[in-house]
């Protein structure tokens, strides 16, 4: 099985955390599915930004991101955050190849506006993903390793752009033709306005739920990918949380999805 792992949260950026996913997506890996990983680093970078007197300001769920930002975005998530995941798994004896979006040619962007009832909003360098070149990803896999990516891509002018780590795993996943995708979230799933967990959210709620602010802020991305990931060849998503144990090898072998399963239908 070909498998997307998006990982994110509180839970995926403190050691313990890590060493807990990482085990996790190792024995996958060794179970013969082929695995690859995506991540950002979203805490890691707002925690830099403001050591460094940056401010940081989201839109709609997006990180605003001027050109200051952009570069701290680099160095943090192509970095730092890149290479604690790849330590993290050669600990285990598991290769893996820390890259970002944009070596390879693996993430051609475009830059993104956002807005309302006409007006929009320019975010700055932030992009989303336009086409996938996956021989980078096809080549680390035939050698046995997990690619580790990093959320950013370039755009046809050679600038690199912060593109939302949930949209660059579903763009990701429809390029290879994953069987399937998981998002790791704190979350955990998708909660309703009683903050009951749904165990399942069907791909023809999703605008209503938005649209009447059952879900908000960094959820609402999450899920606008699901949606164009469904309406590709990407046939199941499932959002999970990074704390409880063996969730991705219960979802993948054994059906059991401790968070929500996004599937088609309304």
């Amino acid at each position: 099985m070909k498998l997307v792992i998006k990982i994110g949260g509180q839970g995926a950026e403190d050691p313990k955390g890590r060493k807990n996913l990482a085990r996790q997506i190792a024995a996958i890996h060794r179970a013969g599915h082929s695995v690859v990983v995506v991540h950002g680093g979203g805490k890691v970078l707002t925690h830099t930004l403001e050591r460094m007197g940056i401010a940081t300001e989201f839109h709609q769920g997006l990180r605003v991101t001027d050109a200051a930002t952009r570069d701290v975005a680099m160095m943090v998530l192509a970095g730092l955050v890149n290479k604690q995941w790849v330590a993290e798994l050669e600990k285990l004896k598991q290769p893996a190849l820390g890259i970002c979006g944009g070596d390879g040619s693996l993430v051609r962007a475009r830059r993104l506006t956002a807005g309302k009832n006409g007006s929009k909003r320019d975010l700055g360098f932030v992009g989303r993903p336009d086409k996938v070149n996956t021989a980078v990803l096809d080549l680390a896999l035939r050698g046995g390793m997990i690619p580790v990516v990093a959320s950013l891509g370039m755009n046809a002018r050679g600038e690199f752009l912060n593109i939302n780590a949930d949209d660059l795993a579903a763009a990701l996943a429809v390029a290879l033709r994953a069987d399937r995708l998981l998002y790791l979230t704190e979350s955990g799933g998708v909660w309703d306005a009683e903050k009951k967990l749904l165990p399942v959210v069907r791909l023809g709620e999703i605008g209503q739920m938005i649209k009447e602010g059952v879900v908000r802020d960094g959820m609402i991305p999450k899920l606008l990918s699901c949606a164009r990931t469904l309406r590709q060849n990407v046939g199941e998503v499932d959002i999970l949380s990074t704390t409880v144990p063996n969730a991705i090898a219960n979802a993948i072998n054994k059906g059991k999805t401790a968070g929500t399963r996004i599937v088609k239908g309304s």
